[in-house]
């Protein structure tokens, strides 16, 4: 049987289309939602659609292009991480953002906005879409094609990239994107890439994204 080979092109094209299908459902559809569901539906739904745009076309690429990629889908998904590898970076993804919370806020304590119904999305399934997609294909393709640091660093740029639509629909001018981009998104990108190529389990940069993202959403944002 012929090998599958991935191309640049193939990334290229793949990147099109998922960006103006998110672009497209973040600015037009997603407000209608907000507007016409209660919060805990517009989180389910919200996933769901995650779900069916995001990490199924990642899966169906990984397995359709094994060869091309620099951690297989089985062995992302069976890889035993190293303990004093896994261990230290699950305390960062812990303590930074308690940290940033004392910082902030002067104690660590649950918001007072806090709505628990946005666990769903964020936690719940955040970590595994943006991760099957970001660390699972789109890293795990460059990887084969790129050295390690511009795979690296196009990965974050374009986890980054992928949040402007959202929060564009929010009302965020451009400079406050680009800011949260420089300090938070490109940085958590290069942190979970890390974590991916250090333990070739994709299952690590997954918990770490639920985890921030769960101490963020109670403790600090």
């Amino acid at each position: 049987m012929a090998e599958k080979k991935l191309s640049i092109l193939h990334i290229g094209v793949y990147l099109l289309i998922f960006f103006a299908a998110w672009s497209v459902y973040a600015v037009t559809i997603y407000p209608v939602l907000l507007d016409s569901l209660n919060y805990t539906a517009v989180e389910l739904v919200d996933s769901a659609i995650k779900l069916l745009l995001w990490t199924l076309p990642a899966v169906l690429l990984i397995r359709r292009y094994q060869d091309s990629m620099y951690v297989g889908l089985s062995e992302m998904l069976t890889a035993k991480p190293k303990w004093f590898i896994s261990v230290p970076i699950l305390l960062l993804a812990l303590l930074i953002p308690l940290a940033e919370a004392l910082v902030l806020h002067g104690e660590i304590k649950v918001r007072p906005d806090f709505i628990p119904a946005a666990l769903i999305g964020a936690v719940a399934f955040v970590g595994i879409t943006e991760e099957a997609v970001f660390r699972g294909f789109l890293l795990n393709a460059l990887l084969k094609k790129k050295k390690l640091w511009p795979a690296v660093v196009i990965n974050a740029v374009l986890f980054a990239l992928i949040h402007y639509p959202g929060y564009a629909s929010q009302g965020l001018g451009f400079s406050a994107i680009l800011f949260n981009s420089v300090t938070l998104l490109i940085p958590l990108s290069i942190f979970f890439a890390f974590s991916f190529i250090n333990t070739r389990n994709i299952i690590v940069p997954m918990t770490l994204h639920m985890t921030w993202n769960l101490l963020t959403i109670i403790f600090v944002a």
